[in-house]
């Protein structure tokens, strides 16, 4: 007795674990252990870890491990044990276990590889192997295999096809359970078995696809009788021993879910796991009959062998006469922890069963005469019922039964008798025969010869290569290949199926004359039987008559022929795609048709058009077929669908402009209307009189709307001036239609970076957008689907470059940068999903995994350039119209506007022949010839004005229409000043007569500053016309040291004088691009996180503050959209927090509040679970009459949570509470004026149904909830929303709650009840209601398609990522802005440096100048040497102090520039004396921008903002006061209330001596400075803001005016609109250091005028000492 040897055996990972990134939970130790981690449970527990123990445990997961065991491992194990106890002469069995895909066959079977073969080819090989060692005259050996395979429970026997029907299972009391009639085959060799082995397999494939079946659904025996025969010369007696050497492939279990199978196949389906499920209970069964066994108990347990024929074929090898052998193969994934379980469960119970093997003595002399004794008692029964039982002629057993009465026989009667009628004798005599042939069947076998056996497997290969020639497979000539052989003169069609290894696998013959194919149930016989539900039992005929096959289909029969349905017959030529039912698919190949068209060809093209003929017939596949059909039967369907789409797009049409019809007809009847009325109350006279005699009626009357005299424009030209600089603002910003790419193409974008993040590509797309500006031109790909210059029109709008849409593509793995146009990235994401779909369908193993292969390249990745762009830099050339040289520092600028470096460049004209050599610069020539056409700006001119001017009178308008307009146009000075520089070149000089040929000489000197990333710097210049006459330096490398890089490259420029030039010279530059190679290119191995600044910790940030959206309101419904009106004023507004708690006193107690910036809302509730709660909010404000609160509409709390961040999917009506409100309530603080309000409302956070709020917090969890108050303001046609989150932690009832950290705990301040609040800072902006909701707005707020929140596939695995919206349109108009005062910096610095040069800005008159004296000028400086063009700066001292200019008199234009610039400088804007103060704030909407901060040192008559009146304050004085605001008009606002998320900076704080305007006195307050605002607390220790300062509307002044009158040293004052502050620092050295913080400008510029006068007094008593030692030393003289 011994018991099953279990092995257990872990394979690597597959392509699909890989992909899901799984875990391997398997460990094996000591070679017989195996554990198994459950990765459902926490580490670390008692049932995390599963151990088992088994004979061995084989570790094949990684082939890099010291303990990876291998094919040879496993069979030395095994394998060789099992071979040793079958030359025993016991039976053996080695089967493997496990799920589908888990290396069972892998295991069994093996690959064809060197050292990759399993255990069933090994054991052949060695059995062989010893035989020939061990042969010898006194023992021989015999060896006999049969092959069968079970499917759906039926036995087919794979060697012999005669037997095509199932094989009968049926059981011997001495042999066992045997299969009847299944053919045993004697080989001597192992090539025999190999070929055995692969011909089953063959006849296997053939017959699963004859019967729609597949190999994978079968399970494998393979069987080989070893005997033994041994002659004993003593007694001359002859032994066998006889082993059976069962050798088992399972196959995997089967889904019938994931199949979708259905009636027949769902049964089959269910079938096949029969067989796995029958052996796991017999295992089982097995198992505890061996461990009742030993527990002495006397039971009998039933095994279950005959609910499976697996199971009962393999009855002796469980448990019966047999050295069994079990290997369960497992997968290490965590993704297969429950059948990997399983697996190991059924392994462990196996390892209990116990087998009684004995040796297989040779018995058959002994079976014979037993068998023979039965025969004949057989016979004696029979003969006594009156039949005679002879042998047939194929041997089998026949009756007849003689009747006495008629004397003849009746074959058969007994056993063909219908079961009913059936009496005892009948079915006694049926056993009987039936019995009787079995036994005359064993005698049959046993009595056979050897040389009996080795005919009949010969003639049962001939029967089987006789069968495989009518199924299509054909045998080689050398009887050994099986496999298809085309023939050479018969036609035949070739099966093509989608798996390539099953295509070409099946030939069928056209015979001579009819050749008939349907299916088996067919009544007349058909040649070609097919299978399957579209074909018919006669689907069709083929006529082979003289060569020509002609295809006759029947009726209502489905056949298509190169991709076309056959109707009527039709003659089939060679290489034509058969295509029969809708499964079927074959090629039709003739012979002789194929060798007449060769012979058609020319001998020299014969070689030639036969590999082309293979490599067409290669290219004929399963594929080519169905793409064939499909596109062949789609030209009908396509155009079917083409033309109701566009039926359909047509009835589109029509109702769209139809309905737009009608919703303009009542939108202009609506609007004339409106206007009507509104004309009629603001000119009420003329209306009366105009409209005293009309009806009600007449005002339908649309025709008199329209010809009403009111409707004449009227415009002024101040008016019109107005209209065309708004049109020019809006078609400038083109936001709508930007907007609508960006939310339209957001989904798009989204699945681009899906895929590529799922594909791992290190590339990810991002919106920007692109302007062809002069820094940052369009690339070629994008400029050419936007005309970059519009002309102008009627409205006199300047040519403006359109802005576009485009991706920025960031290739992480190549450092490089490109930008794809809409089209492009659409295009691209066609190959992207083509690409993820053929990763999907292949697998990593496959040969042909190459993706880019078959998608024609990587869509994710393209080109980039060696070197890189470091920036542009422009030089304009009006000095050389004068001429004059002059030396340029221009700064090399990025597309995104950011200086990266600097470069010097000459400009000077070549009068004379000479010319300048450099030892160590490159000199070279060239020649150009400027068109008419050139002279076309693409790009802003020079001295370019203002379109506004056609229609505005200069008289008429105002200083603030002037400031608008240079303020927008940024031309305001550079105008003046080119027009001054312009009265020079009315007529161009001698130098440059037209017709001429006019020389310059253009330097490139040195480049400074640019980074040390860039390597290899060099320069291309040319004309903004001329892109491709480009003029190129040297590259020069970049030490990295700061040094400057000297290119010294001088060209000259030779130029044809024309109109053009001309116009050239005056208004464009020449463009100058520096080119670097990237330091972080791929060649360099990780060079990329070189030079990346790390980001600091996020640990050493403050958490961000949550702003989340307001929670919906269940009384108001949708939130309203935000409007888009005018904003009219803007106000900081305090809200203070409380949670407050009933105290047993009976009064509500503000909660304890944690104060730590670490934390993410800035403080942390403390509260008690089960207390009735109230929440209190107090809203702190500075007076102004705009914004009076009402009363509290509602206040709404939800999104409960446990994480800071909030979305507006949790405003679910189970979560969201309205609270009962208590009337509020206005305060009044004494000695603090400011507006104060407070309401309460009762919280009862059980009504939320939520376990957070219900329950005690756990440690370390935080509740994060959201409020929204609903508040009614007046003169406000909307509620304005306060919203705040708050984070708390729940305690019990009786816990006493306290600051959890010590610092809060020492300080005492949490038992204030004033400091148990939490503030926040709000924006409240008030926008004009009549705007917000009139129909051209509602019009303009369209809504727009929106597909930045559409889910697509693997969005989730972005990690937040989103796409970029409306920010980037405004980010966008800055980097424009940036980009063009970059521009007017550059000309105006031109214009100076030019004017300079010219010395216009020295010369007492500089308007007068005759052309001699210009070229007298322009003569003098072109003799200068090169190292001498650099102009002498102004600050250079003269020696002659006697040649000092005088002061130069200013015009009345001068003085007003001069003023203006002094203003821009001191950052004051001076008001308007016009008294149409309310027109000009509507005029610009960017008065918004005028609120920014105002600095000025303020003189001695500069403290009127002081109020002398109140004598209460200290010395006489207080704070400033701010200027008095007029009463404002009654108005109906729109009230927007934003959260401030405040600065984690602290620029300064500490403590401030304050006064405050009305206040009583000075007061020690602490001050935290954090940008834009600065917050005033009561002490050091206290936690909340008590006061608000916006320095964004705020105006700092510090002054030796104001301490004088003041007479309080180190103070400064704080003007806002509504109060002014005076605070005094402790300290003289603190007073700058609070001023950097505040204003770093303002004391940036007292700082610098302190260090003047600190100068000048030293000066002063250096001339002093001079002077006297002079004087003393004239009196020596004397």
């Amino acid at each position: 007795m011994s018991s099953v040897k279990v092995a257990v055996r872990v394979r690597p990972f597959n392509s699909r674990e890989i992909s899901r990134e799984s875990k391997c939970i398997i460990e094996m130790s000591g070679g017989t252990t195996t554990a198994i981690t459950n990765p459902k449970v926490p580490p670390n527990t008692s049932d995390s870890v599963k151990r088992f123990n088994f004979d061995y445990s084989y570790w094949s997961h990684d082939p890099h491990d010291a303990d990876f065991s291998t094919q040879s491992m496993v069979y030395k194990d095994i394998g060789e044990e099992m071979l040793q106890h079958s030359f025993d002469g016991y039976n053996v069995c080695i089967f493997a276990y496990g799920q589908t895909g888990a290396g069972k066959s892998y295991t069994m079977m093996g690959r064809q590889e060197e050292q990759q073969e399993g255990i069933i080819p090994m054991i052949c090989k060695d059995l062989f192997g010893r035989i020939q060692e061990t042969e010898t005259d006194e023992l021989k050996y015999s060896v006999e295999v049969s092959y069968m395979e079970i499917y759906c429970e039926r036995v087919r026997d794979l060697l012999n096809p005669k037997n095509k029907g199932n094989l009968r299972v049926r059981e011997h009391p001495l042999l066992g359970p045997y299969v009847e009639d299944l053919s045993k085959l004697a080989v001597t060799d192992y090539q025999d078995i190999h070929d055995l082995i692969d011909e089953g397999n063959k006849a296997r494939t053939v017959a699963a696809t004859n019967m729609n079946e597949t190999s994978s659904r079968s399970h494998a025996v393979f069987t080989i009788f070893f005997t033994q025969r041994r002659h004993d010369t003593m007694t001359d007696l002859f032994t066998e021993k006889v082993s059976k050497i069962s050798l088992v492939d399972l196959a995997g279990s089967e889904r019938a879910d994931s199949t979708g199978a259905k009636g027949t196949r769902l049964k089959e389906g269910a079938n096949i796991n029969k067989s796995l499920t029958t052996l796991g209970k017999v295992i089982s069964a097995l198992a505890e009959v061996s461990a009742n066994k030993k527990k002495a108990n006397s039971k009998k347990d039933f095994i279950p062998y005959r609910d499976s024929a697996l199971t009962w074929l393999l009855r002796e090898n469980l448990g019966g006469n047999s050295k069994t052998a079990m290997i369960a193969a497992i997968s290490p994934a965590d993704i297969n922890y429950d059948e990997t379980l399983s697996t190991l469960r059924y392994a462990d119970r196996a390892k209990q069963i116990v087998c009684k093997a004995v040796v297989n003595e040779d018995a058959n002399a002994k079976l014979i005469r037993e068998l023979k004794e039965e025969i004949q008692k057989l016979r004696d029964l029979l003969k006594a019922e009156g039949i005679e039982v002879q042998e047939g002629p194929d041997g089998k057993v026949v009756c007849e039964k003689r009747d006495a009465n008629k004397d003849e026989l009746n074959k058969g009667s007994v056993i063909k008798s219908p079961s009913k009628g059936r009496n005892r004798n009948g079915s006694t005599t049926e056993m009987a025969v039936d019995q009787l042939q079995a036994s005359e069947k064993l005698i049959a076998e046993l009595n056979e010869t050897w040389e009996e056996k080795l005919k009949r497997t010969e003639e049962i290969r001939l029967q089987r290569e006789a069968v495989f020639a009518e199924m299509g497979v054909a045998v080689k000539e050398d009887g050994i290949t099986v496999g298809v052989f085309s023939p050479k003169k018969t036609p035949h069609l070739v099966n093509l199926n989608e798996d390539p290894n099953l295509s070409e696998c099946l030939l069928y013959y056209i015979k001579d004359g009819l050749t008939r194919l349907g299916t088996h149930e067919a009544n007349v016989p058909q040649d070609i039987q097919l299978s399957g539900s579209h074909i018919l039992k006669e689907h069709c005929t083929f006529e082979n008559r003289n060569n020509s096959v002609t295809l006759m289909p029947h009726k209502d029969a489905i056949i298509f022929i190169n991709g076309r349905k056959l109707v009527e017959p039709e003659v089939l030529r060679t290489g034509s795609r058969v295509i029969l039912g809708k499964n079927h698919v074959f090629r039709f190949t003739n012979p002789e048709q194929a060798r007449e068209l060769r012979d058609k060809i020319t001998e020299n093209e014969e070689n030639e058009n036969e590999e082309q003929e293979k490599a067409d017939t290669q290219q004929v596949d399963w594929n080519f077929a169905q793409c064939e059909l499909l596109e062949k039967q789609g030209i009908d369907l396509k155009a079917e669908m083409k033309k109701r789409l566009d039926n359909l797009e047509e009835q589109y049409k029509r109702e769209k402009l139809q309905a737009d019809q009608q919703f303009e007809e009542q939108r202009k009847n609506y609007e004339a209307r409106i206007d009507a009325l509104q004309k009629q109350v603001e000119e009420q006279s003329m209306t009366m009189s105009m409209y005293s005699s009309y009806s009600p009626e007449d005002f339908h009357q649309e025709e008199d709307v329209y010809t009403n005299p009111l409707y004449e424009s009227c415009w002024t030209a101040r008016e019109a001036g107005l209209a065309a600089w708004a049109f020019r603002k809006w078609r400038y910003h083109q936001f709508t239609s930007l907007r609508d790419d960006l939310w339209g193409n957001a989904i798009f974008l989204k699945e681009a970076n899906a895929i590529s993040v799922e594909l791992k590509k290190k590339v990810q797309f991002q919106f920007t957008l692109l302007t062809d500006t002069l820094y940052s031109p369009l690339p070629p790909e994008l400029a050419a689907s936007v005309s970059p210059v519009q002309p102008d029109d009627e409205y006199g709008a300047p040519p403006v470059s359109k802005t576009l849409v485009a991706v920025e593509v960031t290739d992480t793995k190549n450092g490089a940068t490109h930008h794809w146009s809409l089209e492009k990235l659409r295009q691209r994401l066609e190959l992207m999903r083509e690409m993820y779909h053929n990763e999907a369908e292949l697998s990593p193993t496959s040969p042909d995994y190459n993706v880019e292969s078959l998608t024609g390249g990587d869509p994710f990745y393209d080109r980039f350039p060696w070197f890189r762009m470091v920036g542009r830099s422009f030089i304009y050339l009006s000095n050389l119209l004068y001429p004059v040289p002059l030396v340029h520092k221009v700064a090399i600028v990025n597309e995104r506007g950011d200086v990266r470096g600097y470069l010097r460049i000459a400009v000077q004209p070549v009068l004379d022949e000479e010319s300048i050599d450099f030892n160590n610069g490159v000199k070279q020539s060239a020649r150009l010839v400027f068109n008419e056409d050139d002279a076309k700006p693409k790009y802003r001119a020079l001295n370019e004005k203002d379109d506004v001017q056609r229609y505005i009178d200069n008289g008429g308008l105002d200083s603030k229409l002037e400031e608008l307009e240079d303020a927008d146009s940024g031309r305001g000075i550079d105008s003046n000043s080119a027009s001054e520089c312009q009265e020079h070149t009315d007529e161009p000089g001698e130098h440059l007569q037209l017709g001429k040929e006019f020389t310059f000489r253009v330097t490139v000197l040195q480049a400074t500053g640019i980074g040390a990333e860039y390597a290899d710097i060099f320069c291309q210049f040319n004309f903004l016309h001329r892109h491709e006459e480009a003029f190129s330096t040297e590259p020069v490398k970049n030490s990295a040291s700061g040094a400057p890089l000297g290119f010294y490259h001088v060209q000259n420029i030779t130029v044809p004088v024309t109109k053009s030039f001309i116009e050239y010279l005056k208004t464009q530059p020449i463009m100058f691009k520096i080119f670097g190679h990237y330091q972080t290119h791929p060649l360099h191995k990780d060079a990329k996180q070189e030079f990346v600044s790390r980001p600091p910790p996020r640990r050493m940030l403050p958490p961000s503050i949550p702003i989340s959206q307001p929670v919906r309101s269940p009384k108001f419904g949708p939130l309203p959209c935000p409007p888009s009106s005018t904003v009219l004023a803007k106000h900081d507004v305090l809200v203070w927090f409380e949670i407050c708690e009933l105290a047993p006193n009976g009064e509500y107690v503000p909660a304890v509040v944690e104060h730590s910036d670490d934390l993410a809302c800035r403080g942390l509730f403390l509260l008690h679970q089960g207390i009735q709660r109230r929440i209190r909010m107090t809203i702190v404000h500075e007076p102004t009459p705009e914004v009076k609160w009402k009363d509290i509409n509602e206040l709404v709390v939800g999104r409960i949570r446990n994480t800071p961040e909030s979305s507006d999917e949790q405003d679910e009506d189970a979560c969201v509470l309205s609270l009962g409100l208590f009337p509020g309530e206005v305060l009044e603080v004494p000695g603090d004026d400011r507006s104060f309000y407070r309401f309460e409302a009762a919280w009862d956070s059980s009504l939320h149904n939520s376990a957070l709020l219900n329950r005690v917090s756990q440690a370390g969890e935080t509740i994060y909830i959201t409020l929204s108050a609903y508040l009614e303001l007046e003169n406000c046609a909307r509620p304005a929303i306060i919203t705040k989150d708050l984070s708390m932690v729940i305690y019990g009832r009786d816990a006493r709650t306290g600051p959890r950290s010590l610092k809060h705990l020492f300080s005492g301040q949490y038992r204030n009840p004033e400091a148990n609040r939490l503030s926040g800072v709000y924006e409240l902006s008030l926008r004009r209601a009549s705007e917000a909701g009139s129909p051209g707005v509602q019009r303009r707020q369209r809504r727009v398609l929106d597909t930045s929140s559409t889910y697509v596939r693997g969005e989730e695995n972005l990690h937040g990522w989103r796409p970029r919206g409306d920010s980037l349109i405004f980010d966008h108009q800055w980097e424009l802005e940036k980009l063009t005062r970059l521009e007017e910096v550059g000309r105006m610095r031109h214009l100076l440096l030019l004017r300079e040069r010219l010395g216009m800005d020295t010369n007492p008159n500089p308007t007068t100048k005759t052309e001699k004296d210009v070229c007298n000028l322009a003569a003098r400086a072109a003799t200068s040497p090169v190292h001498m063009v650099i102009p002498q700066s102004p600050q250079t001292p003269v020696k002659d102090a006697q040649q000092m200019l005088p002061e130069r008199e200013y015009n009345q234009r001068e003085q007003e520039l001069m003023l203006k610039c002094l203003k821009l400088v001191q950052g004051r804007y001076s008001k308007n004396e016009s008294n149409d103060t309310q027109t000009q704030s509507d005029v610009s909407p960017s008065d918004e921008g005028c609120a920014d901060m105002t600095v000025s040192c303020i003189s001695s008559n500069s403290m009127e903002l002081c109020s002398p009146d109140r004598s209460d304050a200290p010395n006489g004085w207080e704070a400033p006061a701010p200027a008095t605001q007029p009463a404002l008009p009654l108005r109906l606002y729109v009230p927007e209330l934003e959260e401030i998320r405040v600065s984690p900076v602290v620029a300064r704080k500490g403590l401030l001596n304050v006064l405050e305007h009305g206040g009583s006195g000075w007061k020690k307050r602490w001050v935290i400075v954090r940008r834009p605002y600065v917050f005033i607390y009561r002490s050091e220790k206290d936690p909340v803001e008590r006061a608000v300062l916006n320095l964004g509307t705020a105006q700092v002044e510090c002054s030796e005016d104001q301490a004088a009158m003041v007479k309080i040293p180190n103070t400064f004052s704080v003007v806002t609109k509504h109060r002014g502050y005076l605070l005094q620092t402790l300290g003289d050295k603190e007073v700058h250091d609070w001023l950097y913080a505040i204003n770093p400008l303002l004391a940036g510029q007292i700082k610098s005028r302190l260090a003047r006068r600190t100068l000048e007094p030293a000066s002063q008593t250096a001339s002093q000492i001079q002077a006297s030692n002079a004087v003393n030393v004239g009196n020596a003289n004397k």
